[in-house]
């Protein structure tokens, strides 16, 4: 394989990005699957083409570089030593790729000194951006886990960009939500059956006579449907005609919305109707929903007694 003629060992360096594990997950104990620095570099990608104003070419060349640099900084010892593994990380990936495109490697160290510079609204934004993905994941994990990884939100404080004070306020609020959820002792019972089997009835009865709280998920689909401010508004009576289950992160999304909204006003127990209608469904709820109740549970009991 000649390194004029092909781009495959440079491809093979970047490839290796999907197999490294970020290391901040890992010192804190984060259970597995772990995000990867591919993962997070895709991330930041899609994060920064939402962000308005942004040149999204220059950047999708600054991150793989920048990620890529992790590959030869494991062990530093300092800022210092830090800066020059990074910096020969970078020279070694423009060497590599050099003899098949000059002017591509020329860019990857244009980019990174544009980056360490920070000078530029583009290498702000991505510094930026890295910060509040870190934020977001750290929330995700402890969602699903129950891993506190409350440091992270301090990171907030070098999220200064008025584009992202938006985002970062939602996600800050997201995590207030979830602290409240880890706190409150809520109790969720799934109630699944055929069409016309009594299911409404049923949980009506129940809901009157045992304080429960009844959220029936097709109604609240329905809801959804006519509300024309909905994003999805058109999207789910589409699935629906066309006989299509609707994605289960779709149906958790409402059920979180519909249950914190009942939290408010004091409630504890809910009857979820029509609810699961797959294992998939279950799983994506207990994960973002429950708190890791089904986790703690199989760690005791083996059984699927919920379901």
């Amino acid at each position: 394989m000649s390194l004029e003629t092909s781009p495959f060992p440079f491809l093979e360096l970047v490839e290796c990005l999907k197999n490294i594990p970020r290391s901040g997950w890992v010192r804190r104990g984060v259970p597995e699957p772990i995000e990867s620095v591919s993962d997070h570099m895709y991330r930041m990608a899609i994060m920064c083409r939402m962000a308005p104003g942004v040149q999204l070419e220059r950047f999708c060349i600054t991150a793989p570089s920048l990620m890529i640099a992790s590959l030869m900084k494991r062990h530093e010892r300092g800022p210092n030593e830090k800066h020059l593994r990074e910096e020969m990380a970078l020279k070694f990936l423009a060497c590599t790729v050099r003899p098949l495109n000059p002017s591509f490697a020329d860019l990857i160290l244009e980019l990174w000194c544009e980056f360490e510079a920070g000078e530029t609204r583009t290498s702000q934004l991505v510094r930026q951006i890295d910060k509040l993905e870190c934020i977001d994941q750290a929330i995700i994990y402890e969602e699903r886990s129950g891993v506190n990884l409350g440091n992270f939100m301090a990171l907030e404080e070098q999220i200064t960009l008025p584009e992202l004070k938006r985002w970062k306020k939602i996600r800050l609020q997201d995590y207030e939500n979830l602290k409240s959820r880890k706190k409150a002792r809520i109790t969720v019972v799934f109630v699944s059956g055929g069409p016309g089997v009594g299911k409404g009835t049923q949980c009506a009865r129940v809901a009157k006579e045992f304080d429960f709280c009844h959220i029936s998920v097709g109604d609240l689909l329905r809801e959804e449907a006519k509300s024309p401010t909905s994003p999805y508004r058109d999207f789910i009576p589409e699935s629906i005609q066309k006989s299509v289950l609707l994605p289960a992160q779709l149906t958790t999304l409402l059920l979180k919305q519909e249950i914190g909204r009942a939290q408010v006003g004091g409630t504890r127990r809910f009857l979820l109707d029509g609810f699961p209608r797959s294992v998939v469904q279950a799983t994506d709820f207990e994960l973002k929903a429950c708190i890791c109740r089904c986790l703690r549970r199989a760690l005791a009991d083996s059984s699927l007694t919920d379901l």
